[in-house]
C-alpha cells in the first residue's frame, strides 16, 4: 500500500516486491501468524490419475500455479523417505519429480599425481536429481521450483514412522 507524502513522494508500508534488497527490520512479536497444518503422505501406489479419489492425500495437492514450493520436513531420524510426485493436467497422470542440480564433473583420470583432469558428464540425465528426502533428523526446509506444475503428492517409502511434513507455495 502506498502512502502520499506532501513532496509527492510515497512510502511503501507493504511486504510487496522490491528491486533490491531490502533491510530486514522487523523482529517483534507476530500476531496473526497462520496456523501450520501437516500434508498427508501416501504410497506411490495410492496416487489416483483420475484426481477422483476423496481420500486425503490421493489427488496430491494443487499448486494453484506457484512457482515455488516451501516444504518443512520433521523427523526423528529414522529411515523415512519422502519423494515428491508432480502431475500436469496435459499429461493426465503422476511422475516422480526430478529437480535441476547441474553437470557434475566425472573423473577421467591423473595427468600427474597432482593434477587430476575432469570432464562434465556426458548426458542430461545426470543434470537431474531425484525430489528425495532421506533420514532426516530434526527439522529440514527446503524450497523448490515447481512451475508448471499443476499438483503436487507427497510419497513415503512405505514406512512412515513420525514424520510430519508442511507445505506451502508462494509466486516469488
Amino acid at each position: 500500500m502506498a502512502q502520499s507524502t506532501s513532496s509527492g513522494f510515497h512510502t511503501h508500508q507493504s511486504w510487496g516486491r522490491t528491486r533490491r534488497p531490502k533491510a530486514l527490520k522487523r523482529d517483534g512479536a507476530v500476531t496473526n501468524k497462520e496456523t501450520a497444518s501437516a500434508v498427508t503422505t501416501i504410497a506411490v501406489g495410492d496416487l489416483a490419475d483420475g484426481i477422483d479419489s476423496a481420500d486425503a492425500g490421493k489427488n496430491g495437492y494443487s499448486t494453484e500455479n506457484q512457482r515455488f514450493l516451501h516444504i518443512q520436513i520433521e523427523n526423528d531420524g529414522t529411515d523415512d523417505t519422502l519423494k515428491l510426485y508432480a502431475y500436469n493436467y496435459a499429461f493426465g497422470t503422476w511422475s516422480q519429480l526430478y529437480l535441476p542440480h547441474g553437470f557434475p564433473q566425472n573423473d577421467v583420470g591423473d595427468i600427474s599425481e597432482d593434477n587430476v583432469v575432469t570432464q562434465v558428464a556426458a548426458t542430461t540425465n545426470s543434470a537431474w536429481v531425484e525430489a528425495k528426502w532421506t533420514t532426516i533428523s530434526g527439522k529440514f526446509m527446503v524450497t523448490i521450483p515447481v512451475h508448471g506444475i499443476d499438483r503436487i503428492a507427497f510419497v513415503h517409502d512405505g514406512t512412515l514412522n513420525d514424520m510430519v511434513v508442511r507445505a506451502a507455495g508462494s509466486t516469488f
